[in-house]
């Protein structure tokens, strides 16, 4: 074999690094390997430098779950000669912090490190540290630059962090934001390039899902075939940094099954930074609703949304498109063009001035959603005063949102300026849209967005690509993305159960629930506020499904759930899953328990033990089921029962196809 370490040195590094895996076993190591175990035992990393490449694996309890893989670096100037080691540091943390919101009323942060420190073994003997984090809940390693004599600026053009898991593992991968979930597994061997995270794979041995935590002045990543069936890290674009400086970690959660796969989730968090909001006491978790699917942006109709939502314990209104006029700024042949194909009754109204999206006012009259063909019926109106709205709705409890386009009208503002008027206003929060991900540049507007956000206390839900990364420990007023297929995407239901184990994984999801959806029971549109964690999830439709005369989807006694269950919780449990087949989680908030449970295309039936519930306590169950009937045009009414049960109880859940199954547990004092 030609010696890798000549070849090492050359401009070919991507090729020596990216078939390491093909090898990896037929490399001498340069000494003892180095390994470092979760506080459980139960997880073991293992590095190794082979002839002076970075090599690492993993083991979940007695099984493999990545094989030896390279990790480093394809940069405009290579490390020369491999690297050599320069010493290692042990060390951990075992302490608990307290979110703003969340799934937990307080987050253990418990982990062992191991700290690699490498020389380059070329003439500029620049530094690189691999810094390892063993968890109860998976592991997570990044590349550290530490500060050093020569400081040029590393322009990272690939980054090579190989995954090399074992055969007999299947994954159910994505490759767009938005595509549907399928509960049929790929060998790992058939994944395609491109792959989007959370990337869920079901092991040998139990499940793991790769992920990337606190992005930061770098690019995000996906996944790329490797040979010899691995996977391989892709960011997209290019990084260019200087030391000191610390990659994203690259997390991988690990579960002996579905379930608890889930719970490992708040793993993501701690590979955050802390709160660096000195007074978070403005911010606030709580149900949004949304104007879409109930009223158009009038002031009179948009009061009575406001009136339902402080009756039924929404926290905030969000006003999707159309305030400001037309999504993004139009040129004057697009406005030409439209007007030639656009409804007779709008010509001659004036609406060309809504064409200018203009964020800092409020637009007038007719505004049409797009300039062509396509989109020449669809179209808004607009009768806003937006001061009298804020101050109306703060005087019912509730904050108004507003919905601004971020890819092109965003980026055309002063971000400081707009969000200054917007506090003026007294607004709650933004919903960015269509923002631009992925790149460097991507990253670091989106995080120069949510900083200025924070300065003038704006609450963020940022919609289209954006994954979220546990920046919302540093930043709570990011408060939820969404970064997935929701509800808009006419999924088919499978989609519903396949989310918490795969997209949710990474943080909260604006699935933006319609309430009613024909198809679904009316208890597996609300079982959404509890399978996934939204501290400002955003429902559509619900003012019309209490207050219209609708016959079919009509919301029905049901409400008393919708109008109880909060946003933010002190515990959570998974009682019961399986991928891509059905999910029941349990919240608590104070001395009540609310459950949650939903089906994909079977119906499911099980005797569910109470054991969350204190013990020793009684409570009264206020319980929401699928009608048994089933479905009657598209629509699945749900049946109110109250019981009295304890820790030793055993509730029985039934389910119907595309079901759900709602209750909740009140303590009896």
């Amino acid at each position: 074999m030609r010696s890798l370490t000549k070849i090492f040195s050359s401009k070919n590094l991507i090729r020596v690094v990216f078939v390491l895996s093909i090898f990896t076993s037929c490399l001498i190591s340069n000494g003892s390997p180095y390994a470092a175990y979760s506080p459980d035992k139960n997880i073991k990393v293992i590095f190794d430098l082979r002839d002076g490449i970075p090599v690492y694996s993993v083991f979940y309890k007695s099984g493999q779950v990545i094989a030896p893989s390279s990790m480093g670096f394809e940069m405009n100037s290579p490390f020369e000669g491999g690297f050599e080691m320069v010493t290692t540091l042990k060390s951990g943390s075992d302490q608990w912090w307290k979110p703003v919101y969340g799934e937990y009323e307080k987050i253990h942060d418990h982990y062992n490190s191991l700290e690699i420190r490498l020389k380059e073994n070329g003439k500029r003997h620049r530094l690189l540290n691999i810094v390892f984090r063993a968890y109860n809940q998976g592991l997570a390693f990044r590349y550290v630059a530490p500060k050093q004599d020569d400081s040029t600026v590393w322009k990272i053009n690939k980054e090579l962090s190989a995954f090399n898991f074992p055969k007999g593992s299947f994954a159910y991968p994505i490759y767009r934001t938005e595509q549907t979930f399928s509960n049929v597994p790929v060998e790992i061997e058939k994944v395609n390039s491109g792959a989007f995270m959370p990337f869920t794979v079901r092991l040998p041995n139990g499940f793991a899902s790769l992920l990337e935590a606190n992005v930061y002045n770098y690019p995000n990543m996906c996944l790329d075939k490797a040979p010899q069936s691995g996977l391989v890290s892709r960011i997209y674009g290019t990084a260019e940094v200087s030391p000191p400086f610390s990659s994203p970690w690259r997390a991988i959660l690990l579960a002996g099954d579905e379930r608890r796969l889930i719970g490992n989730e708040a793993m993501i968090l701690n590979l955050n930074p802390p709160c660096a909001i000195g007074n978070t006491s403005w911010i606030s978790a709580g149900k949004t609703i949304s104007n879409e699917g109930s009223v158009g942006l009038e002031t009179d109709k948009l009061k009575k949304v406001v009136d339902f939502a402080s009756e039924n314990g929404f926290k905030y209104l969000q006003l999707d498109w159309g305030w400001y006029g037309t999504e993004v700024k139009w040129t004057d042949d697009q406005i030409k063009n439209f007007s030639r194909m656009m409804p007779e009754k709008f010509k001659n109204s004036g609406w060309e001035t809504n064409a200018q999206a203009n964020p800092f006012k409020v637009g007038k009259g007719y505004v049409p959603y797009g300039w062509d063909e396509r989109w020449k019926n669809a179209y808004t109106y607009v009768d806003l005063d937006i001061h009298e709205l804020i101050s109306y709705a703060k005087n019912k409890g509730v904050g108004i949102c507003l919905y601004v386009e971020a890819g092109n009208t965003l980026r055309s503002c002063n971000l400081d300026s707009l969000f200054s008027e917007y506090k003026k206003w007294g607004l709650a929060g933004l919903k960015p849209g269509f923002v631009k991900y992925g790149t460097q540049e991507n990253t670091n507007w989106i995080r120069t967005m949510v900083e200025l956000a924070a300065k003038h206390h704006l609450l963020l839900c940022i919609h289209d690509a954006r994954i979220p990364d546990g920046t919302s420990r540093t930043y709570p007023n990011l408060i939820i993305n969404e970064g997935g297929g929701g509800q808009e995407g006419g999924h088919p239901v499978v989609h519903d159960v396949m989310l918490p184990f795969s997209r949710c994984l990474a943080g909260p999801f604006d699935y933006t629930p319609s309430i009613y959806t024909r198809g679904r029971s009316n208890t597996h549109m609300l079982a959404f506020l509890v399978t996934y964690f939204g501290p400002a999830q955003t429902i559509r439709g619900g003012f019309t499904a209490w207050n219209d005369n609708r016959r079919s989807g009509k919301g029905g006694e049901e409400i008393e759930f919708l109008r109880r269950i909060p946003a933010t919780w002190d515990d959570t449990k998974v009682l019961s899953a399986k991928i891509g087949h059905h999910i029941i989680t349990a919240r608590k908030s104070g001395n009540s328990w609310f459950v949650g449970g939903m089906t994909g295309d079977e119906a499911f039936d099980e005797e569910l033990p109470l054991t969350f519930l204190e013990d020793g306590k009684a409570y009264n169950a206020t319980i929401f089921k699928d009608d048994a009937s089933g479905f009657s045009d598209g629509f699945c009414a749900a049946k109110k029962q109250i019981v009295k049960v304890n820790s030793k109880s055993n509730l029985s859940v039934n389910m119907v196809a595309t079901g759900g199954y709602l209750a909740i547990f009140d303590l009896i004092n």
